[in-house]
C-alpha cells in the first residue's frame, strides 16, 4: 500500500473533524455522513476522511465499493494497545506518549482511496472478517483511554493536519467506543435524529455530558460546534411534524434550549436553519441507499450553507435575507459573532 504523506502534504491550517453520531439507530446518520463527504470532496484542495468507528455494524464501505479491503480502526487501535503496553513509564508527559505511539503504528497505512475522481479517503472498521466481532468486544476502550487520555485527541489532530475535513460515522447508544467518538475527537458532532422522544431524550443527554467534559477538563478546552439534524421526515403529515418540532417539547425548542445553555446564551432561534435541513423520508431509500442520494441533494446541499463555513445553526448563510428568519426580532450582534466554545462550569 503507497504511503499517505506521498499523497497529501500538510494542509496550511487544520481541517475540521466532525463525528456523526444518533442515539438510536434507523435514522439514515451513515446515509448523510457518505452523501456529504461525497460533496464535501468535491473540491480537489479539499481532501476529505471518512472512518468507520461503528465496530459492532460497519457499513459505511458499502457506500464505496471501489475502496480496496484494508485493516481498520479496529486493527489500528489493537496496534496503539501493544504500543502503550511497550512504551509505559517511557515518556515525559501523555502527549509525547500518543506522539511516539502513533508513529510507531504508522497509522497512514491504514487509510485507502474511496474514489478514483474525488480526492476521498477510507478508514475502514476493519476487515471485518471472521475474528472482528470478538475482537471488538474485547477491545477495552477506557483501558485505552487510561493508559494515554492524550491518545484520541493527538490521533484526531494528526488526521485533520492532512485532511479538510475528517467525517467519523460513530456507534449508537452509550458504549465507550461512542464517547470517544463525541467527547474526545471532535470540533463537530452532527446530531442525526428522527422525531420521537427516544431520539431526543438520549440527544439532549449527550449533549450536556459532551459539553459538560470538554468545558472543565482543562486539556480539553477545545471547540465543539453542535449541528442537530432531523431525519426521515414524513412531509405527507404535516399535523404530526409540526407537533414534533413546534410543540412544548418540540425538538427546535429542546435544541434551541440546550444549545444556548451550552453556549451561554440567552436566546437562540433555529427556525431558518430547521426549515432547510430537515431530511424528508424517502421510501425509495429503503431498497438501497445510492450515493449520492439525488432524493435528498437540496436538503444536504442546504446543510452545507452552515456546515462548509463552520457557521452555527443559529447564524444566516450568506445571502440569506433577514425577513426569512423566523425571529421576532434579528438576534443580538453578540450572538451573531458568537463562538462556539463551551461555557465553563463553574465548581
Amino acid at each position: 500500500m503507497e504511503h499517505l504523506r506521498l499523497h497529501l502534504p500538510l494542509l496550511p491550517s487544520a481541517g475540521e473533524v466532525t463525528t456523526f453520531y444518533s442515539y438510536k439507530g434507523g435514522v439514515g446518520r451513515t446515509l448523510a455522513l457518505a452523501n456529504l463527504g461525497h460533496l464535501l470532496a468535491r473540491r480537489p484542495a479539499s481532501p476529505v476522511l471518512l472512518v468507520d468507528w461503528d465496530l459492532e455494524a460497519p457499513g459505511l464501505h458499502y457506500y464505496f465499493p471501489a475502496a480496496p479491503e484494508a485493516p481498520g480502526v479496529l486493527d489500528l487501535f489493537e496496534a496503539c494497545r501493544d504500543e502503550l503496553q511497550e512504551r509505559a513509564g517511557r515518556y515525559a508527559s501523555d502527549t509525547a506518549l500518543a506522539e511516539a505511539v502513533l508513529d510507531a503504528v504508522r497509522w497512514e497505512q491504514f487509510l485507502v482511496r474511496a474514489s478514483d475522481d474525488r480526492p476521498l479517503w477510507l478508514l475502514r472498521a476493519g476487515r471485518c472478517d471472521g475474528s472482528h466481532a470478538e475482537r471488538a468486544a474485547l477491545l477495552d476502550w477506557q483501558g485505552l483511554f487510561d493508559a494515554c487520555p492524550a491518545l484520541f485527541r493527538t490521533f484526531a489532530a494528526r488526521l485533520a493536519r492532512h485532511f479538510g475535513h475528517v467525517l467519523v460515522d460513530a456507534r449508537s447508544g452509550r458504549a465507550d467506543s461512542a464517547a470517544i467518538c463525541t467527547t474526545l475527537l471532535p470540533t463537530r458532532l452532527v446530531l442525526v435524529f428522527a422525531p420521537n422522544r427516544q431520539n431526543l431524550d438520549g440527544l439532549l443527554d449527550l449533549v450536556g455530558r459532551a459539553t459538560g467534559y470538554r468545558s472543565c477538563h482543562e486539556d480539553e478546552q477545545r471547540p465543539l460546534l453542535l449541528y442537530p439534524l432531523p431525519s426521515r421526515i414524513d412531509a405527507a403529515d404535516p399535523a404530526h411534524s409540526g407537533v414534533w418540532r413546534h410543540g412544548a417539547d418540540g425538538y427546535q425548542v429542546l435544541f434551541e434550549g440546550a444549545l444556548a445553555d451550552a453556549y451561554g446564551l440567552p436566546q437562540l432561534d433555529l427556525a431558518h436553519y430547521f426549515d432547510a435541513v430537515q431530511l424528508p423520508h424517502c421510501a425509495s431509500l429503503a431498497f438501497g441507499e445510492p450515493l449520492p442520494a439525488m432524493a435528498l441533494q437540496e436538503r444536504y446541499e442546504a446543510f452545507l450553507q452552515w456546515f462548509r463555513d463552520g457557521l452555527c445553526p443559529w447564524q444566516r448563510p450568506a445571502g440569506t435575507p433577514a425577513t426569512a428568519v423566523h425571529n421576532h426580532h434579528a438576534l443580538p450582534l453578540e450572538q451573531e459573532r458568537a463562538g462556539y466554545w463551551p461555557v465553563p462550569v463553574v465548581m
